[in-house]
């Protein structure tokens, strides 16, 4: 790839991706210059002091968890930083107000540290729902079920369940939980209108189909996500990083020239601007200089604002105490009693921050994170609140997403932040890489992954599936025939008046009696 000429350029937005991109570009031999509104680099990932009984300590505001298969250039960054990580399980709770359950990493190991759940005809219904869905969705990426027809890409999670007869609470105790445990954000009330092959594909991604041969691998980055951002920007060029600098309004001048307008007064020129902000600013900043085909995109790269509360009541966890899941998704006990039909019940997604940052709870008591709380902790035990946002889960960003490369570097302008993916740490990472390397022609110390498109085609992850998984698909297949023909003999016998309610009700687990019904 030939070297783009030299150019002054900017980056508005001292984020995870602004200082990603500022330090992959800082020895070429572009002039860049980063700008950020705020007094300190890192955006959304801060450290939070906290003061107990005389001791202090510094609390991230950002998971420092990550998927290693999933995050590939994070891992490659963190190398060559000089970071060191540590393993840690990959667990959740789940909490409906009644019971509370622990998952760890796969069905096989949760019922080896739990076999009582099999004594309940409910929770063996959900169980084989859980391992039918880990072992068959995946059909939905391969070629006999890929379609170009509008209707089928965009397919939703909740119609997918309720075509394939999945019961309600595979999603309110396993979906739920496990998808909002890994994207860092309560999914339960916008999955089911979610397309089910994004999902699927992360899933796959997070190395949670099939009969794995090992478990996910997860790590913690030691320090906080924050030591990332103070290590990146250690040898930063003090002159060219303008903190508390705002910048209202970029206009062109010409082709790929730009002014660019801070609010203390400054004017500066750059041939190349990169917005590493959000997009109702980036509309905002470039005013009438935005066409229209940037407009649409950049418009439908929407996002969804979100409130997280450090605090230590024990109500909002209540199974995170001692060695347990990292993590606890939990549903309103009040929404209960909801209608048959998929009604998502309220609920809120909480971490023990002690576990996950190695915060030793006996100097600075229980510490959690607990995002869109439905009930709010106790004024007590709350310590700190703050609001950050995350991409939106809607088809309508997903197909914004994939339609971004048309107006990247088009006229000088590229566009890089969270919602370039989920919201991961790895995905602000790899959106700043992509736009210096890409953009830019910037080199880096090691290979960098460019993810795929979340909506486009996907590899034929079936050619990738051993024996043994074969096997246990074909007897599954065999079990959901034999459970159909149950279901169809039950309904002819009914229909020539036999009395079948009393066994229906003896077997409604294995029929289908919580299936997904349409509302």
């Amino acid at each position: 790839m030939p070297l783009p000429p030299t150019e002054r350029v900017a980056i508005v937005g001292g984020g995870c991706t602004g200082t990603t991109c500022f330090w992959a570009l800082q020895h070429s031999a572009h002039d860049v210059h980063l700008f950020e509104a705020s007094a300190n680099l890192g955006g959304r990932i801060k450290s939070l002091p906290l003061e107990h009984h005389g001791k202090e300590v510094d609390v991230n505001t950002e998971s420092p968890c990550f998927n290693v298969d999933a995050s590939p250039n994070l891992v490659s960054l963190l190398r060559f930083l000089g970071i060191s990580t540590s393993a840690v399980p990959f667990s959740f709770g789940v909490s409906n107000g009644a019971d509370t359950y622990d998952w760890h990493g796969g069905v096989w190991n949760t019922l080896l540290l739990h076999p009582w759940a099999l004594c309940s005809l409910g929770n063996l219904r959900w169980l084989l729902d859980i391992i039918w869905f880990n072992y068959l969705a995946v059909d939905i990426l391969t070629d006999k079920h890929h379609s170009h027809d509008k209707a089928n890409v965009q397919l939703s999670t909740y119609e997918f369940l309720s075509k394939e007869g999945y019961s309600k609470r595979l999603c309110d105790q396993y979906l739920a939980p496990l998808l909002s445990t890994l994207w860092g954000t309560n999914v339960g009330r916008l999955l089911p209108q979610f397309p089910v092959k994004t999902v699927i594909r992360s899933l796959c991604d997070h190395q949670l189909f099939g009969a794995r041969r090992t478990a996910p691998c997860f790590r913690r980055i030691d320090g906080g996500a924050s030591h990332v951002v103070q290590t990146m920007t250690e040898g930063f060029a003090p002159e060219n990083v303008h903190l508390s600098t705002s910048v209202w309004k970029v206009v062109r001048i010409g082709k790929r020239q730009y002014t660019l307008f801070t609010e203390d007064g400054r004017e500066s020129h750059f041939g190349h601007v990169i917005f590493a902000v959000g997009n109702d600013e980036i509309v905002k900043i470039l005013g009438s200089n935005i066409d229209t085909e940037e407009a649409e995109i950049i418009s439908g790269l929407k996002t969804a604002n979100n409130i997280a509360i450090l605090h230590s009541d024990p109500f909002l966890a209540p199974n995170l105490y001692g060695p347990g899941p990292t993590s606890n998704y939990i549903l309103d006990p009040t929404d209960h009693d909801c209608p048959a039909a998929w009604t998502p019940r309220r609920s809120c997604l909480t971490y023990d921050v002690n576990s996950l940052q190695d915060i030793p709870a006996y100097l600075f008591d229980r510490l959690y994170i607990t995002l869109n709380p439905f009930t709010p902790p106790h004024p007590r035990f709350a310590h700190s609140i703050w609001e950050y946002s995350d991409p939106e889960l809607s088809t309508a960003t997903l197909q914004a997403q994939s339609r971004l490369p048309l107006i990247q570097d088009k006229r000088g302008l590229s566009y890089g932040f969270r919602w370039t993916g989920r919201g991961f740490l790895e995905d602000a990472v790899s959106s700043g890489l992509e736009i210096a390397i890409e953009h830019l022609g910037a080199q880096v110390p090691f290979e960098v992954h460019y993810h795929p498109d979340p909506m486009g085609p996907s590899k034929p992850l079936l050619l990738e599936l051993g024996l043994k998984d074969h096997l246990v698909r074909t007897a599954l297949y065999l079990a959901r025939v034999y459970v159909l023909v149950l279901q169809i003999s039950w309904i002819l016998l009914g229909m020539l008046g036999f009395p079948v309610s009393r066994v229906e009700t003896m077997f409604g687990w294995m029929l289908g009696g919580d299936k997904m019904s349409k509302p």
